[in-house]
């Protein structure tokens, strides 16, 4: 069997990178094709690590690596430590030496080859992942000490340039800090001033919208990106450090680490100057405590029976239910609360009417002749067959992609192909092999969709007829909810005129029928 060359960057190759000390993956994949041909190696594949993650789960070349390592596709692994292969916790430490220990692969380092179905050689290895991990615990800890450092300092520690600011190096010394941006820092100012006068976050990024204004990301502002440049204190001059904290959680045995805002951070004044004063910004945050976006409490009932189901047809978002003064009884509207979307609201009971009227239809289509459901169900037999003949040929395809792939690494041992050509001719199969893999999950999708509709066509029949007979009858939103759910996985809402205009009012819905 070939050998594997495993290249990955470590944070003091990043930095030396950063000095000018040359390209760090480059040196050492001379370096190991060197030692591969010194011991006479076939080298079977390169898989450089482009992204730097502190765990398998985030560096996918590893967890390609581990993959073909267990199902024993390599004789053996060269990399230049074998603190490259795992320097995360103890889990994924375990698991990189499980995968080598029982498929009997071999790790080839310059300075040593380690067999770890040799019981010493299995220790020493373990004990070499063992002692990275404490040094990569005490390099992370100097690290986030000397970011706290720079904090305190009045640095700014982030990468890109925040709305109002450009992010600029601090004269004559080390780190950064921030410079305005005038056009930005006037939108902040302003936003903040609407927010004084009482003009509510929705109201003041229709404002923005209308005037072609775009966030930091270039996309339309929204009620959300207009409450985070309220929140963000950068704006009253101070910087920060651990306000959002990862918080590790195991969920069905995986460990998960979500950001959360914490009560305990760094907070100081900062080198940059403010763009609005410290007494606004605190008059801003009472005004967004005093009106927060409350969940629904504990013993209230839903009013919107379209909950996690109705969309906008224009922008996508989810189109929320709010009480309207002249509504009829027991009803309200439902409306798109993006601030950039003219998508036009319409009562409830309105777009109820629209959703049973398309059940009706739907209802149609399955009350049909003999004939008619034989002519149906031929026609799903054909698109099925086409399914399946697409996905044999996008296996097909990815063979002979994995063929090309194998026959350059071929040609890299015979000096045939130079390794930088082939690591440019391996990337660009790869991402052939990327479009395949893309294109293999949308054709089983279909293929999965058409065998749900082929089977769910006899049982659809009553669960519909229930609906249109109960829905009416229902006593709640909840219990309406619970039926369209039966048969519904998805409402589009459209409306592109208020009723009493001389334009389209009509109420157009697109069901996402629910085949299981």
């Amino acid at each position: 069997m070939a050998y594997l060359i495993y290249l990955r960057k470590s944070r003091m190759d990043m930095e030396a990178e950063a000095r000018g000390e040359g390209e760090t993956l480059a040196r050492h994949r001379t370096a190991l094709l060197a030692l591969a041909r010194r011991m006479g190696l076939e080298i079977g594949a390169i898989y450089e690590e482009i992204v730097s993650g502190e765990t398998i789960a985030a560096r996918p070349q590893m967890q390609r690596l581990l993959s073909e390592v267990e199902a024993g596709q390599w004789e053996g692994v060269l990399v230049m430590e074998v603190e490259r292969l795992a320097r995360g916790d103890s889990i994924d430490q375990g698991i990189v030496s499980q995968a080598f220990k029982y498929s009997g692969t071999k790790i080839i380092t310059p300075a040593k080859t380690y067999d770890p179905s040799n019981e010493f050689d299995e220790e020493y290895f373990e004990f070499g992942l063992f002692m990275s991990r404490r040094e990569y615990k005490t390099i992370k800890r100097r690290m986030v000490a000397g970011r706290i450092a720079s904090v305190k300092e009045g640095k700014y520690m982030g990468k890109t340039d925040p709305y109002g600011y450009f992010r600029v190096k601090v004269p004559n010394g080390k780190g950064y800090t921030l410079k305005l941006n005038p056009p930005q820092a006037a939108i902040v100012r302003e936003v903040f001033n609407l927010r004084l006068q009482g003009v509510g976050c929705y109201m003041i990024a229709r404002r923005l919208n209308a005037r072609g204004e775009r966030t930091s990301a270039g996309i339309a502002w929204s009620a959300q990106s207009v409450r985070n440049v309220l929140r963000n204190c950068l704006y009253a001059g101070f910087v920060t450090w651990g306000h959002k904290a990862a918080q590790p959680v195991v969920r069905s045995g995986v460990l998960t680490k979500p950001r959360r805002y914490v009560a305990d951070y760094v907070k100081v004044k900062g080198m940059h100057p403010a763009l609005v004063s410290e007494a606004d910004f605190d008059a801003v945050q009472h005004l967004l405590d005093s009106t927060p976006g409350l969940p629904l409490k504990k013993g209230h009932e839903i009013k919107n029976p379209f909950v996690g189901l109705l969309y906008c047809g224009k922008c996508g978002h989810v189109i929320t239910y709010g009480a309207a003064a002249a509504a009829p009884p027991c009803t309200g509207r439902l409306d798109c609360r993006w601030a950039a979307c003219d998508n036009v609201s319409s009562f409830c009971a309105d777009v109820e009417d629209a959703v049973l009227h398309a059940l009706r239809l739907w209802l149609a289509e399955y009350e049909v002749d003999t004939d008619q459901q034989n002519s149906v169900g031929r026609e799903l037999d054909d698109r099925a067959a086409q399914a399946q003949d697409e996905i044999r040929s996008i296996h097909t395809a990815q063979r002979k992609l994995r063929t090309q792939l194998d026959r350059a690494a071929e040609l890299v041992e015979q000096e045939i192909y130079t390794p930088e050509y082939f690591v440019s001719r391996r990337n660009q199969i790869n991402a052939q092999l990327t479009e395949l893999d893309r294109a293999l999950a949308k054709a089983s999708e279909r293929a999965l969709c058409i065998d749900r509709e082929r089977r769910a066509s006899p049982s659809m029949l009553p669960k519909l007829q229930h609906v249109l007979e109960a829905y009416p009858t229902a006593q709640s939103a909840q219990e309406k909810n619970d039926l369209l759910r039966t048969v519904i996985s998805r409402i589009v809402y459209l409306k592109n005129a208020p009723e009493r205009s001389l334009g389209d009012s009509t109420i157009y819905v697109e069901i996402s029928r629910k085949f299981e």
